[in-house]
């Protein structure tokens, strides 16, 4: 039983295949549920963000794991195998556990300390739970990060010097305009970016914001997170008021972009424009940085923009990576009073032995096999075998967690016929002082 990390992140993976690439909110409990019920997934939490596309899996094998993880996204996108993985990351075991200890942190954000992606891996863990694709590993380890997250943040409170991308966005405009209090904000959908973004609006001189959404009641909700009236108008508006806009912010799940240099074009903008585009996949086509008087910042600029020469803050970090060992061992030392691990390990090597002594009997007794008929043979007699310890690999794992674990441990060893090398040693030892 292993911890299987495969990701794609702003790191390694341009936003062209990351929007493509990318979970839409009402598909993650089916995707979730697909992963689950993938070859060697015994448990699976899948994180979807505007900057990171990310599957947490409990596999019983690390190379079919990997193998059946990459052909699930391949499979779920549409993308072809070969382009995923030029940009694919994995992570094993220690590893997994460092980077998810270090995501909740924001230890691996673009913006370096920023909360928001705790709240995300919340919520991604929470409809894992939903979907019923989480079990005792990943149930405690989630749990476990959550809290430690909370705690870095109050302890070291980093937060309170860092930025959110809907922070930093306020935070370009101010540079860019040196005064905002005549400026016009314009606000697109009303989901958690966009509340961000009225949160924040407290640190700045701005008044005049008028909010576009599909939904008129869904956009008035904004309302309660500010002090000062705000305009509210449905998403088809947006084209015949955008004259009157100086900031511009969008962060909406669309497939296709809401703002294109055609529609800015027809326009005839007479004054400067900041965009800033926070969605994935993206809702303002690039080509529109073309147009004259507009500038467009992405997810990916205002990452870089933010970091740039942010010393204190790096210092808290290598002080937080430091608690992260202290949390990844202790999560470990967890694990180990488990005491299924070293079980699970001798029933996958008493497999692998019974696997290759029933293939060398087919072989002595069918000794006109070509060697591509071995390795089919071979390979589809790994796949029931797989199959058919899954279901038992998993009741175990569950069951060492409950009141009566020592019990059932020794029930499973009993019947598949288990016997661990340390408790040969013992009983030699015994027998010896004897």
């Amino acid at each position: 039983m292993h911890l299987l990390y495969v990701g794609l992140t702003y790191k390694n993976t341009p936003v062209r295949l990351r929007e493509r690439a990318t979970f839409l909110n009402q598909d993650i409990k089916l995707a979730n549920q697909q992963l689950f019920r993938t070859k060697s997934i015994l448990e699976n939490v899948i994180i979807s963000t505007c900057n990171r596309t990310e599957l947490y899996v409990v596999v019983d094998q690390l190379h079919t794991g990997k193998y059946y993880t990459k052909h699930f996204l391949a499979d779920f996108f549409d993308l072809p195998v070969e382009e995923l993985e030029a940009h694919l990351s994995f992570k094993e075991d220690d590893e997994v556990l460092e980077h998810i200890f270090r995501l909740g942190c924001g230890l691996d954000s673009a913006v370096l300390g920023e909360t928001q992606i705790l709240g995300q891996l919340k919520k991604s863990f929470l409809e894992a739970q939903k979907a019923e694709t989480t079990g005792t590993i990943f149930n405690k380890l989630f749990n476990e990060v959550i809290h430690f997250a909370k705690k870095m943040h109050s302890t070291y409170k980093f937060n309170e010097i860092s930025s959110s991308l809907s922070q930093s966005a306020l935070q370009i405009a101010n540079e860019e305009y040196q005064d905002l209090s005549d400026k016009h904000l314009f606000v697109i959908g009303a989901g958690q970016m966009s509340e961000l973004v009225i949160k924040n609006l407290k640190n700045f001189e701005l008044e005049k914001v008028s909010v576009f959404n599909r939904t008129i009641e869904n956009a008035k909700k904004l309302g309660q997170h500010t002090t000062f009236e705000m305009n509210y108008y449905p998403l088809e508006e947006l084209t015949a008021n955008l004259n009157q806009a100086d900031i511009l912010i969008t962060a909406v799940s669309s497939q296709e972009p809401l703002m294109t240099k055609q529609i800015l074009d027809e326009v005839n903008l007479n004054k400067n424009l900041l965009l800033f585009d926070l969605g994935l996949p993206r809702n303002i086509n690039p080509h529109c940085q073309l147009v004259e008087n507009v500038t467009l910042y992405n997810v990916d600029s205002i990452g870089e923009r933010i970091n740039r020469g942010e010393k204190k803050r790096q210092e808290l970090m290598l002080e937080v990576a430091e608690e992260v060992k202290l949390a990844v061992a202790s999560f470990k030392e967890w694990e180990k009073q488990l005491g299924i691990i070293p079980v699970i390990t001798e029933l996958r090597i008493k497999t692998l032995e019974a696997e290759e002594s029933a293939l060398k009997s087919l072989q002595s007794k069918l000794p006109d096999l070509s060697e591509r008929e071995v390795k089919i043979i071979r390979k589809h007699m790994k796949s029931i075998v797989n199959q058919s310890l899954r279901t038992p690999i998993r009741e175990i794992k569950e069951l060492s967690t409950e009141e009566n674990a020592l019990y059932d441990i020794q029930l499973f060893k009993r019947i598949f016929g288990i016997e661990l090398k340390e408790e040969n040693d013992c009983e030699a030892n015994y027998s010896s002082r004897n």
